[in-house]
């Protein structure tokens, strides 16, 4: 089982998601290479790394436990959309971790929330969705 964990401000506030889907796909960023026509042959330029974009669908409990929900992750859903609404607003961004069952870090990279948005089910429960973009630091 997959955890993904989303941080602000150097850890200052930490969520693990309570729940993603079994198989969420880890992209590899695309490579912007180009082809130039010369007089006698093609030639290929090795472009730069595009940014890696996700998103996906997950559940926020409210009020309950899951047996599928990690120990980390809160049964308050309304205290994610808070977290999310709140960094963004500030215009910080986040830090995505996904940890595979063994707990080794498949992707930890920087990133913008673009999106996420929760529909009220009739349990209580919050359905999210979530689409994030690769943030790049400028040095």
């Amino acid at each position: 089982m997959y955890k993904v964990i989303f941080s602000v401000n150097n850890n200052e506030e930490v969520w693990t998601l309570p729940h993603v889907p079994a198989d969420l796909e880890i992209p590899s960023p695309a490579q912007s290479n180009e082809t130039y026509t010369g007089l006698s042959r093609n030639y290929r330029r090795i472009g730069t790394m595009e940014l890696i974009s996700m998103s996906w669908k997950g559940l926020l409990p409210v009020g309950r436990r899951y047996a599928f929900m990690p120990a980390e992750a809160s049964e308050d859903g309304w205290a994610y959309k808070d977290f999310f609404d709140r960094w963004r607003d500030r215009k910080v961004p986040f830090r995505l971790i996904i940890l595979d069952s063994g707990g080794v870090a498949r992707l930890n990279i920087p990133v913008t929330v673009d999106d996420f948005s929760v529909t009220v089910r009739r349990s209580g429960d919050l359905n999210y969705s979530v689409s994030i973009t690769e943030y790049r630091f400028i040095k």
